[in-house]
């Protein structure tokens, strides 16, 4: 091997996690070994976001670019994002500390603003009924997040009525095809979804001119080889024995969903409708599931208002003065 690739290697091989040591002492890479304490947390704190999503602040592991660093402080768990940027990592909150605590908050402030060298450190997501908390240390300056879709699954029992005609046709449609199977995702499926999600990026960029997730969505399949019921759980439709929709989600908190992701052909009309009806219809010891935002999409935010939700929920974010 040259020389030139020997320093790459070691060059690349130093990116692969931060170092803990310094401002960043005491803090740890997220895995699923947090998972218990991190859902005391939120089950204590009540927080309702999609951003508080367990396997959603996993996804921010990504060897070399970004890391999700956990600690505990006073019963509240704080999570913090380092990031690389154009060579140069910084450090933010992911969320707010989960059961949110201002002394905490503030502690937390601090450590990354000795990390990055200044006093930019940022709040990414902070749940609404935190939001308060956070105003009253006249410090931070809080904005609005895209609004979440909240779904109920008791909404699906029964789809008479006008209201939902747009989602019972579909089902209708769907559920008299006698080459359907609806199977629980296992990891024997990975390779078919990833050929699905291959044909929909391609699908996606003629469409909307971008690759709407892609990275992401590899990576909760990654997770979903480790995380199982309630944290993640999926479904998979297959369609004369292919696998033509897939959709994951799991719980947040007690009777708390979150619906994380979903892919399907995007050549059957109406299937995506389907997928979403069927994996919520599914989970009624869920009071609500929390669909993430529209991302400012027209058509996206249609097809959300399609499956009628329940409510609306607000994240913030929030900067220092």
């Amino acid at each position: 091997m040259s020389d030139s690739a020997t320093k790459a290697r070691e060059v690349n091989a130093s990116l692969a996690e931060p170092e803990l040591t310094g401002a960043l002492e005491g803090l740890k890479v997220a895995d699923q070994s947090d998972l218990a304490a991190y859902n005391r947390s939120i089950a204590s704190g009540l927080q309702t976001g999609f951003g508080y999503y367990f396997p959603h602040l996993l996804g921010h592991n990504r060897p070399g670019l970004s890391a999700a660093l956990l600690t505990e402080d006073d019963g509240s768990i704080c999570v913090f994002r380092w990031k690389r940027s154009t060579g140069v990592p910084r450090l933010d909150l992911i969320v707010a500390p989960t059961p949110m605590n201002n002394a905490v908050m503030l502690r937390c402030l601090e450590r990354a603003n000795d990390f990055n060298g200044d006093t930019s450190a940022r709040i990414l997501k902070i749940d609404d009924n935190d939001v308060e908390q956070v105003l009253a240390a006249k410090m931070l300056r809080v904005v609005k997040r895209k609004m979440q879709y909240l779904y109920s699954p008791s909404t699906y029992l029964d789809l008479g009525g006008g209201r939902l005609r747009s989602i019972r046709r579909y089902v209708t449609k769907f559920e008299q095809l006698t080459n359907l199977n609806i199977q629980s995702y296992s990891p024997r499926y990975k390779n078919d979804c990833l050929e699905l999600l291959q044909r929909w990026r391609q699908y996606h960029r003629i469409a909307h001119g971008t690759q709407g997730g892609v990275g992401a969505t590899k990576r909760l399949l990654d997770l979903a080889d480790h995380l199982t019921a309630p944290a993640l759980e999926g479904e998979v439709i297959l369609i004369d024995g292919l696998v033509s929709a897939f959709a994951f989600g799991g719980q947040l908190r007690p009777g708390v969903g979150v619906f994380s992701e979903a892919k399907s052909d995007s050549s059957i009309a109406g299937l995506s409708i389907y997928q979403r009806y069927h994996f919520m219809v599914m989970r009624q010891d869920w009071t609500l599931i929390n669909d993430g935002p529209d991302v400012g999409r027209g058509g996206l935010a249609q097809f959300k208002s399609r499956l009628r939700p329940v409510s609306m929920h607000q994240e913030y974010s929030a900067r220092q003065d």
